[in-house]
Parts: C-alpha cells; structure tokens; sequence
C-alpha cells in the first residue's frame, strides 16, 4: 500500500495599519490570533508578525503543546479588514523539527490587507 503524505496549509490574515500613538510605525494585528507586532514599515510590521509566530511556535513544541490557538481579534479590527486592502507582500511561516519531515508548526501563509488608518476604538489595541 502507498502512503501519501498530505500538509495542509492555513491562511492567517492580519491587518496592517498605522500606528494611533506612534508616529512612522505600523500595526500588524493577526484577524485570527489576536497577535498585534508593530513595525517601521506596513512590511516590516507584516515580517514582525512572521517572526512572532515562528517564536511561539518553538515555545509551544518545546513544551509539547498544540501550536496553533486560535483567538478572534476584537470586532474592531475584523470591520477595519473589510476595507482594506490586500498587501502584495506575504509571508510564510513554518517551523521544522529536527530530524523530522514533517513541520513541527504551520505551514501559514500570512496575507497582509493595509489600512490607512487604525480601528475605530483603537486606544484599546
């Protein structure tokens, strides 16, 4: 008998906005996570979220624990996205294991979506 071996991928979308506080830096707020990062360019924002992802995929194996929770953002931020725009740039984050194939967390492909302007309700973010 042959043996498939089958990796789904799950889309992140997170929303890229300017900072309410900080002047020249962005917000990346992950729609699905709930996980904010903040950056010198939306890119930048975008690469932070990335980075933060892979770092908290690294504590969860190391601990055994599921990789991926998922929390909502605030409604906030989901109405933000429904206007934004989608961002060229993505990005990919997978986590390997030693000496595995398989990845030990992802793979997710972020799609960044840009807003000019922060979520209604935003000093809370």
């Amino acid at each position: 008998m042959a043996t498939v071996a089958l990796t789904i991928e799950f889309p992140l979308r997170v929303v890229v906005y300017p900072a309410p506080d900080l002047a020249d830096q962005w917000i990346a707020h992950g729609l699905e996570t709930d996980i904010v990062t903040q950056g010198d360019s939306a890119e930048h924002a975008l690469g932070m979220m990335a980075e933060a992802l892979e770092t908290l995929a690294a504590h969860d194996a190391l601990r055994n624990r599921s990789t991926m929770r998922l929390r909502p953002a605030p409604t906030e931020v989901w109405n933000l996205a429904a206007t934004a725009t989608p961002m060229a740039l993505t990005a990919h984050v997978e986590r390997q294991r030693k000496g595995h194939e398989t990845p030990a967390a992802g793979p997710w492909r972020l799609y960044g979506l840009l807003s000019r302007k922060g979520p209604v309700g935003a000093g809370e973010v």
